[in-house]
């Protein structure tokens, strides 16, 4: 594009001034009609004094910049414009000089053209800062979340930076006083015709997750309101595929995102964006209840404290994702709500006629071990849990739909797999302890327990979730130390 421009906007400018400096009496009644850009010069005047003042006039020339709902005035050289005024100069002598090659081949009109340049690097940085106020993405037509009314689509904007240089160039070679940005217009891909009859007044699927809204996970409960809002309205058509990444985007500070802890290898570390998961794990649950096609979903390293084994999504940009679809013939509206130390995940479409279950089996464990971490900033002999173990589970699930009316049956079986993560002690290296000294508490979670057997249920006939549930070997406090793994 730079070489295309350069190559234009090194072509001297044919254009006019639209005003004129006067013209005496010509020198001999066989001389041509000299005219610069439109505006008759005398030859009889002096070529530099000429070739200055027409190009002072023309660059002080205003020209209108139209942009959405708007226009600016500009001269030409506030808008990048300068002309070699001695080439202007040099051609307004040679047309004075009877013997000249340029007067031997004029005949009654001798017009000359505005050697005149367009510089992009004084234009483009004005083109940029207009480009942060015009351009705005497109947005689809949805519904209002609380009332369910439509919500109209509204197009996108983009402002073309090199297009819109070019056309300048091409303004300023035809001498035209207005001039027209390149606005690339970006259309939405649903218009409010589409959804004006969707039926959402029915719950499909629901699920909630606690959350410690604590000044200590404050920053955890930011990134939750923060992934919410960008997913609560969205609107499902039929064949649609709820992509999180996608909605969602990077977890980066840039993003509105903040530091808080995330499952990384199995361990609690701090990074960006820490909460996402437990955001896409509730709507997991809810699209799982809904009885919708999950696209892709992976469990965690570790299970999860919020929510139940099986039911979790673990999400990481740009790698690990959560999609499913909307393998309905309805729109489905998706809510998603942070408030009152809850996160509420909704799915609401037309009626439906299948009652979903969530069935799950803790197959086999896995136990996990220990292991100590020499820590020169802990005094000597003393001893922090630094992460408390977490047995591995092998689960196996089905999702069982029945259609009420017609008594028909559907049960998809899976596997989850969620390796043991590793005790961890970290032990004093240092000085000896000082007076007073008080251990930091470490890990405070306390012993992991499941329902070895667990059978929740959401649909016609039943309000809320049915559970029913058997804690069996897995399910009751102490059974971690019953089964020999080793205890903080």
């Amino acid at each position: 594009m730079w070489r295309r421009l350069s190559l234009t906007t090194a072509l001297v400018l044919a254009l006019g001034l639209g005003s004129s400096l006067g013209q005496p009496a010509r020198a001999s009644e066989t001389d041509p009609r000299v005219t610069v850009g439109g505006v008759p010069v005398a030859l009889g005047a002096d070529p530099h004094e000429v070739a200055t003042r027409l190009a002072e006039a023309w660059l002080a020339e205003p020209v209108d910049v139209a942009l959405p709902g708007r226009v600016l005035r500009r001269s030409r050289a506030s808008l990048g414009a300068s002309v070699d005024v001695a080439r202007l100069e040099r051609w307004l002598r040679e047309a004075g000089d009877a013997e000249s090659p340029m007067r031997s081949a004029a005949r009654a009109q001798l017009p000359l053209r505005m050697p005149a340049r367009l510089d992009p690097s004084l234009l483009r940085p004005w083109l940029e800062s207009l480009k942060r106020d015009i351009d705005r993405p497109s947005k689809d037509a949805t519904l209002d979340p609380d009332t369910g009314d439509v919500v109209p689509e509204r197009e996108g904007r983009v402002l073309d930076v090199w297009r819109s240089l070019d056309r300048v160039a091409a303004a300023f070679a035809a001498s035209e006083a207005a001039v027209e940005l390149a606005i690339d217009r970006r259309l939405p891909g649903r218009t409010a015709d589409e959804l004006a009859h969707a039926d959402v007044a029915t719950v499909l699927g629901e699920f909630e997750t606690p959350y410690n809204g604590s000044g200590d996970a404050a920053d955890r409960t930011h990134n939750l309101r923060v992934v919410a809002s960008k997913i609560d309205g969205l609107v499902l058509m039929p064949g649609d595929v709820f992509d999180f990444n996608g909605v969602v985007g990077e977890r980066s500070l840039a993003n509105g995102f903040k530091p808080a802890p995330v499952i990384a290898g199995g361990e609690l570390v701090d990074g960006v964006g820490g909460g996402a998961c437990q955001i896409a794990g509730t709507l997991h649950a809810a699209a799982y209840f809904a009885g919708l096609e999950i696209v892709e979903r992976q469990p965690h390293s570790r299970p999860s404290s919020y929510i139940r084994l099986g039911l979790d999504a673990a999400v990481a940009w740009p790698n690990i994702n959560f999609r499913f679809r909307n393998d309905r013939d309805t729109p489905v509206l998706v809510r998603l709500l942070v408030r009152g130390g809850a996160v509420r995940a909704e799915l609401r479409g037309a009626e439906r006629p299948e009652l979903v279950s969530f069935v799950r089996r803790v197959e086999e464990v896995f136990p996990y071990d220990e292991r100590e971490v020499s820590d020169p900033r802990l005094p000597v002999g003393v001893r922090v849990l630094s992460q408390r173990g977490v047995p591995g589970f092998r689960v196996a699930k089905w999702r069982v739909r029945r259609h009420v009316e017609r008594n028909q049956v559907v049960s998809e079986r899976s596997e989850d797999r969620y390796p043991p993560t590793q005790q961890i002690w970290r032990v004093g290296a240092g000085g000896a302890a000082p007076e007073g000294f008080t251990p930091p508490s470490g890990d405070t979670h306390g012993e992991y327990v499941a329902d070895e057997y667990l059978v929740s249920s959401q649909g016609p006939g039943v309000t809320g979730t049915t559970t029913i549930r058997r804690a069996g070997r897995t399910g009751a406090r102490g059974w971690t130390a019953a089964l020999g793994m080793p205890q903080p």
